[in-house]
């Protein structure tokens, strides 16, 4: 048994929830943020039998595509302006598998 963690864009969050559903699989969603662009993210939990990764992950591919966005520099790089915009690839997904030792359903 397998528990992913998959961080995801918010603009990709409803549509990967509903793909992901769509294929059988239980999802929990967090909301988040990160830390360095500070954009708003979803943390989605799936727990899976081990054969069922990685049509998780490659759901996940389709749905979860980049983005750019231009940002001002002083945001990307953390102080005062320092020049021009920054182009910066947003969304995606970043997807950790765990072991899960023990799963119990009460």
């Amino acid at each position: 048994m397998k528990l992913l963690v998959a961080v995801v864009h918010e603009q990709d969050a409803a549509r990967s929830i509903e793909a992901l559903g769509q294929q059988g699989f239980s999802v929990t969603r967090l909301n988040s943020e990160g830390g360095f662009l500070q954009r708003k993210n979803s943390l989605l939990l799936m727990g899976t039998d081990d054969s069922l990764v990685e049509e998780a992950v490659r759901t996940l591919r389709t749905v979860c595509r980049p983005r750019h966005e231009q940002l001002g520099a002083s945001r990307v790089r953390g102080g005062a302006d320092q020049g021009a915009d920054v182009e910066v690839e947003i969304g995606r997904a970043t997807v950790f598998v765990l072991d899960l030792g023990r799963v119990e359903r009460l």
